[in-house]
C-alpha cells in the first residue's frame, strides 16, 4: 500500500498536468488578500464574508428565502463554524443585536474571507482540472494539458478565483458533472449518468443559472449519443435511455433536498418568482427581441475577445472544424462525446443569455470554459500532429505569441488588485486627515474603503437605515444627497461603481437591439440626485478634489470586472474652514 501510494504520488509530480495547476495557483494566491483585513469584502455579490450565514437563515426560515441556494451556503457555514462558535461564545448575549454586532468585528469576518476565498482558488484549479480531464478523455493527456493551459490564463475564471462569488463554485461542480457526461459516453458506461446528475444538481443547488448548462446540452448530448455514437442499437439504446431515467429520478429527489424545496417549499418558489423576475429583468441591458438576442451573441463574442484574445476565439474554431474532420477515425464514441462541451455553451448562450439579456463577464465564464477543449484539440494538433519542420516551427512561433499574451492578460487581474484605487484614498485619508474628522460617504459596503478609525464616517442616502447592511464604526444617515451644505464634512468619499448611475450625462441612447435597464430608469427618476453628484465632481458644491484615484499603468492593461475592480474614486475637502 505505501508503495503504490509513493508511485502515485510520483505520477502525480512527473504530470505536466500538476505543474500546470500549480501555476494557475499562483495568481489567484497573490491576491487572495484584497482589501482585508475588513468587516466586508470587495468582491461585488459575493456570499462572504457576511452574507452567506444570513442567506443560511433566511433560506430555512418558513416563507423566507436567499437571493442563491443554499449548498455553498452551507459548504462555508461547516468549513467556518469554529469561527462561528468562538464569536458566540464572546458575544454579550444570543440575541440578534449581540451577535451581529460581535461577528461583525474584523478579525472574525476576516477569517471567514480567507477561508471562503481559499474555497474558491482550489474550485477553480478544479475547474481547470476538470476541463484537462474532459479534453484528455476525447484526445489523450496531451490535448488535455493544452486545454488546462488555456483554461489558466481565462481572464474571468482568474478574477472569479479570487472571489466569493458562486460562479465558480457552480461551474466546479458542474466541470465535474459534464466530465462524467463526456465519459460516460466515450466509454459507453451509461451508469456514469448517476454520478453526472449527482454534480449537476450540486451545481444548480450552488447557482440556479447552472440549470442553463444541462437544460438542452444534455438532450442534444444523448441524442448525439443514440444516433451517432450507437446508431439506434437497441439493446444499447435501451440501456441508455433507462440510465438516463434513472439519472432524472435520482437528480429530482436530490434537488428537493439539496435546494431546500423540503424544508422551505413557500420561500423556494418565492425565490424562483424573485429570479425570474426582479433579479434578472430588472437589470436586462438588451431589448427582449430578435434583434436585442442577436446582440447579446455579438457583444458576447466581443467581450470574449478583449478580455481573453482574439487568437484563442481562432483556436477555438479550428478545435471544432479538427473534431468534425475526424469523425471518419473509428472511435465513433469519443467522437460524440467531443461535442458535448459545445452542446452546453449552445445551451447555456440561448436558455440564459439570451432570456436574461446579459452578458457581463460571469455570464459568457461557462461558455469560455468549454471553448478551452477546442482550444486544447487545436493547440495539441498544431504542436504534435502538423508535418513538416519550417510549418511546426511557424505554428509553435504564433502560438508561444498568444500564451504570452494570454499570461500577461491573466497576470494583469492581479495588478489591478493590488493596485486598487480604494487604497489610495485609504493612504491619502491617513496622512490627511485629523481625528475627528467627519467623513461622509455614499453607497452599499462593497464600493467603501477601510476608513481609518480616528475618523468619524457618516454614510448618507435616502434609504431607511434598517435596510442597509452594518457596517461598524460607520454611523448611518437616512436623508437626501443634495442636503450636504447642511451636513458639512470636511471630506467626502465617492466611488463611480456605485456613483455611475448618478453621472450619466444624459439618457442613454438606446441602440439598436439594446435596452435601459428597469432599475436605471428608476434611478433617473432622481433628478435633483443626479444633479448633486454632477456637482460635487465637477467643484460647484464648495468641495475641491483632492485625489482622484483611478487604475493607471503604462504597461498593465485597466481590467473591469463586476464593478469590483478599477473603480475610480474620489477624496474631496471641504473649503468652508467650519466644516466639521
Amino acid at each position: 500500500m505505501i508503495s503504490f501510494r509513493r508511485g502515485r504520488f510520483r505520477e502525480c509530480i512527473r504530470s505536466p498536468l500538476t505543474w500546470i495547476l500549480i501555476a494557475c495557483a499562483v495568481p489567484r494566491i497573490v491576491g487572495i488578500g484584497w482589501g482585508l483585513p475588513a468587516s466586508d469584502g470587495w468582491d461585488n455579490d459575493g456570499v462572504a464574508p457576511r452574507d452567506f450565514l444570513a442567506g443560511l437563515v433566511e433560506t430555512f426560515s418558513p416563507g423566507h428565502y436567499f437571493t442563491y441556494p443554499p449548498f455553498h451556503l452551507l459548504v462555508l457555514g461547516v468549513l467556518t463554524c469554529p469561527i462561528t462558535a468562538i464569536a458566540l461564545a464572546h458575544a454579550h448575549s444570543l440575541s440578534p443585536h449581540d451577535v451581529v454586532s460581535e461577528i461583525l468585528r474584523v478579525p472574525y469576518m476576516t477569517s471567514i474571507a480567507y477561508i471562503a476565498r481559499a474555497v474558491s482558488v482550489v474550485m477553480s484549479l478544479g475547474i481547470i482540472y476538470a476541463v484537462a480531464k474532459i479534453t484528455e478523455t476525447i484526445r489523450g493527456p496531451q490535448a488535455g494539458y493544452c486545454a488546462a493551459a488555456a483554461c489558466g490564463l481565462d481572464v474571468s475564471l482568474t478574477y472569479y478565483g479570487h472571489t466569493t462569488n458562486l460562479d465558480v463554485p457552480y461551474l466546479f461542480w458542474a466541470s465535474l458533472g459534464l466530465l462524467a457526461l463526456v465519459r460516460a459516453i466515450a466509454l459507453n458506461e451509461p451508469r456514469r449518468l448517476r454520478r453526472f446528475a449527482v454534480f449537476a444538481i450540486l451545481a444548480i443547488a450552488t447557482k440556479d443559472q447552472a440549470y442553463a448548462l444541462f437544460l438542452l446540452g444534455v438532450p442534444l448530448a444523448i441524442a448525439a449519443w443514440l444516433f451517432f455514437g450507437l446508431g439506434w442499437e437497441r439493446e444499447g439504446a435501451r440501456t441508455v435511455l433507462l440510465e438516463a431515467l434513472r439519472a432524472v429520478g435520482l437528480g429530482a429527489v436530490l434537488l428537493l433536498l439539496a435546494d431546500g424545496v423540503v424544508w422551505n417549499p413557500i420561500g423556494f418558489w418565492a425565490r424562483l418568482h424573485f429570479l425570474v423576475g426582479p433579479a434578472s429583468q430588472d437589470f436586462a441591458t438588451y431589448a427582449a427581441t430578435t434583434e436585442g438576442r442577436l446582440r447579446v451573441l455579438q457583444d458576447a463574442a466581443i467581450m470574449y475577445g478583449s478580455l481573453w484574445h482574439s487568437t484563442f476565439l481562432v483556436l477555438a474554431g479550428g478545435g471544432l472544424l479538427l473534431h468534425l474532420w475526424r469523425r471518419n477515425e473509428g472511435d465513433r464514441a469519443r467522437w460524440v462525446a467531443g461535442w458535448v462541451p459545445l452542446f452546453v455553451a449552445i445551451s447555456f448562450t440561448l436558455t440564459f443569455n439570451c432570456i436574461a439579456r446579459r452578458v457581463e463577464n460571469r455570464f459568457i465564464l461557462p461558455q469560455s470554459l468549454m471553448l478551452c477543449v477546442y482550444i486544447g484539440l487545436a493547440v495539441h494538433a498544431f504542436l504534435f500532429e502538423l508535418r513538416g519542420h519550417v510549418v511546426r516551427l511557424l505554428a509553435r512561433a504564433a502560438l508561444a505569441v498568444a500564451f504570452a499574451r494570454g499570461i500577461f492578460m491573466a497576470l494583469a487581474v492581479d495588478v489591478n488588485i493590488l493596485n486598487d484605487p480604494r487604497y489610495d484614498i485609504e493612504r491619502t485619508l491617513r496622512a490627511q486627515a485629523a481625528p475627528g474628522d467627519r467623513v461622509e460617504t455614499y453607497g452599499l459596503n462593497v464600493y467603501l474603503p477601510r476608513f481609518p478609525h480616528d475618523l468619524r464616517v457618516t454614510r448618507v442616502g435616502p434609504e431607511p437605515v434598517e435596510h442597509r447592511n452594518p457596517m461598524p464604526g460607520i454611523e448611518e444617515i437616512q436623508d437626501r444627497f443634495e442636503n450636504l451644505d447642511q451636513r458639512r464634512p470636511r471630506w467626502v468619499v465617492v466611488s463611480e461603481c456605485w456613483a455611475w448611475r448618478y453621472l450619466l450625462s444624459a439618457p442613454k441612447i438606446e441602440e439598436r437591439g439594446m435596452a435601459m435597464p428597469r432599475t436605471q430608469l428608476s434611478t433617473r427618476n432622481d433628478a435633483s440626485a443626479f444633479t448633486f453628484f454632477h456637482d460635487l465632481v465637477e467643484d460647484r458644491r464648495g468641495y475641491r478634489m483632492v485625489l482622484t484615484s483611478e487604475f493607471h499603468s503604462d504597461i498593465w492593461p485597466l481590467i473591469a470586472i463586476h464593478a469590483s475592480t478599477a473603480c475610480k474614486m474620489w477624496l474631496l475637502e471641504s473649503k468652508d474652514p467650519k466644516s466639521q
